[in-house]
């Protein structure tokens, strides 16, 4: 089941686009909008975003199901009483640039909704939106949890009839004074145990998503900085999307800058889904 948390903004727009698209490509063609009311999206604006949104779902042969509920404690805990349950269902959300260096994700609700394992969620900040959320060129970072990339992967999965092309980056951490002193035999040992790693991955993905072996490329890296790296090859790759993980101990880092995810969001050149599983 897919689900978007639709808020009535330009942003908004956006992301729908992406959840449109997924659930397109999902095997019942329907896709859930929930909106909660605030005050900040005048009534106007918001019945014109669902009825555009609703036309879109048609003109895709997607089955809208809009739902409007009112704020009872906040849009987080209102979405957690109106978005199913279940290893089967998925809500998007967006997260764009905030005002005063608030960083994209800390303390929003796209962030609660990620620390919260009720559902899958992605969170999507959207640079590219004449893309209209279908990316071709996708780069796909891999930390080495399995449970993360059969999530990562069911995502692509549902985005693959629009992938053309797709780059694994596995990026082999090293802490920054260590990292200084690095023997080049060092960093040769830590790329080979990286490459054995992404063979499996390659396997599963190409499994998962059919991509033909040109389609997927794979690439292994050492470095003390993981975000870094992720902006560097989205760059070079001139990639459309980065979808990456939200593993816990990011989630649980305050401060803005220091976050990779804060730092992919910010500085990435492309459409950014940050997602966590169940």
């Amino acid at each position: 089941m897919i689900f978007l948390a639709y808020d009535g903004s330009i942003n908004g727009d956006w992301v729908a686009w992406y959840a449109i698209n997924l659930a397109r490509n999902g095997p019942d063609r329907k896709l859930h909008v929930v909106h909660i009311e605030t005050s900040e999206i005048p009534k106007e604006n918001r019945e014109e975003g669902l009825e555009r949104l609703k036309q879109e779902c048609l003109a895709a042969d997607v089955q809208a199901e809009i739902a409007v509920y009112r704020d009872e404690g906040g849009v987080f805990r209102s979405l957690l009483r109106h978005v199913h349950e279940g290893a089967d269902v998925y809500l998007l959300c967006g997260t764009r640039a905030r005002s005063g260096k608030k960083g994209y994700l800390s303390g929003t609700v796209s962030e609660k909704l990620l620390r919260d394992r009720r559902f899958n969620v992605i969170a999507l900040r959207v640079l590219q939106p004449g893309l209209l959320g279908a990316p071709h060129n996708v780069l796909l970072p891999v930390a080495g949890s399995e449970e993360g990339l059969e999530t990562g992967a069911e995502i692509l999965r549902l985005l693959a009839p629009e992938i053309r092309y797709l780059q694994v980056l596995r990026v082999m951490m090293v802490k920054h004074l260590l990292f200084r002193r690095l023997r080049p035999e060092q960093a040769s040992r830590l790329v080979h145990k990286g490459e054995q790693t992404l063979e499996a991955v390659e396997e599963v993905l190409a499994a998962e998503l059919g991509l033909d072996e040109d389609a997927l490329d794979s690439r292994v890296v050492v470095s003390d900085d993981w975000a870094h790296e992720t902006v560097i090859a989205a760059n070079q790759h001139k990639s459309q999307l980065i979808c990456v993980e939200a593993a816990r101990h990011f989630l649980t880092r305050r401060f803005f800058y220091g976050n990779p995810l804060e730092v992919v969001l910010r500085d990435a050149p492309c459409d950014v889904a940050i997602y966590r599983g169940v």
